[in-house]
């Protein structure tokens, strides 16, 4: 339940909910969480962003299913087309490095001290969004693969999806508030990839009936909490407190070293 909380505190908060389950693993003695148990909280939170971008879900897939080759120029529907072209691609760069660098990804979620280490790298994207240019460009190809990589080089514990996608989002030009959400919708293909990727080992730990209760608990809360936490961040954003979340992953980071 508790490894569930910090899920839906920090997936979407700028913080690394990767890295802060390891940390936390480690402080308190937890018993480390499998990646079965990653998947399923990760889907509670999934079903935060569905429910948050309902209706901007529900345009893209219905534009896409009419048109869904109709991708130049103006009008709602080619608008929204687009979109879903571009979250497709956004996804490509995350997906490769998932699968080429599985092995060592997984190693790295045993380290407390390099998640700690990747905190502070997480602060130096975050920190120099205070002097980024407030810019009002849309979503374009260039723009959709910077915030694709920004995403792949997140995969590692410690260094945040969310605060690595929506800060080069705003660095390449995007509008504050569409490189946020643009970010989140990019986090369901991610989700929903991984989830797939680990289906053998869930279905094995779901096998144990309390193991698989104390799982599904912890997704609830993820959702739950997840979903607030996208309303809280994108207010922060709005009001360009964006880099305060650098601040704290700063401290956090360099607690994280020293205790660790």
């Amino acid at each position: 339940m508790a490894l569930g909380l910090i899920q839906g505190l920090t997936e979407f908060l700028p913080v690394s909910s990767s890295g802060h389950l390891v940390i936390f693993e480690r402080l308190f003695g937890v018993e480390a969480h499998t990646l079965a148990f990653e998947v399923l909280v990760h889907i509670g939170t999934l079903i935060a962003v569905l429910i948050f971008f309902r209706v901007r879900l529900s345009a893209i897939v219905g534009s896409f299913l009419r048109s869904p080759f109709k991708v130049s120029g103006d009008g709602e529907n080619v608008r929204y087309t687009r979109l879903g072209w571009f979250l497709i691609l956004g996804t490509v760069p995350a997906a490769i490095v998932g699968l080429a660098f599985k092995d060592y990804i997984e190693l790295a979620f045993a380290s407390p001290r390099w998640s700690a280490g990747m905190l502070l790298a997480t602060a130096a994207i975050l920190i120099p969004t205070k002097w980024a240019k407030e810019e009002d460009g849309e979503l374009n190809l260039i723009r959709t693969i910077i915030v694709g990589l920004a995403q792949a080089v997140a995969i590692m514990p410690g260094i945040s999806r969310s605060g690595s996608t929506i800060s080069a989002g705003m660095f390449s030009g995007i509008s504050k508030s569409e490189a946020a959400e643009f970010s989140f919708l990019l986090s369901i293909p991610a989700i929903l990839g991984a989830a797939v990727l680990e289906t053998p080992e869930f279905i094995a730990d779901l096998s144990n009936k309390q193991l698989g209760i104390n799982y599904l608990v912890g997704a609830i809360i993820a959702a739950v909490v997840g979903y607030l936490s996208i309303a809280f961040l994108m207010k922060v954003i709005r009001k360009g407190k964006f880099f305060y979340f650098g601040l704290y992953c700063a401290a956090a980071g360099l607690l994280g070293i020293i205790f660790l």
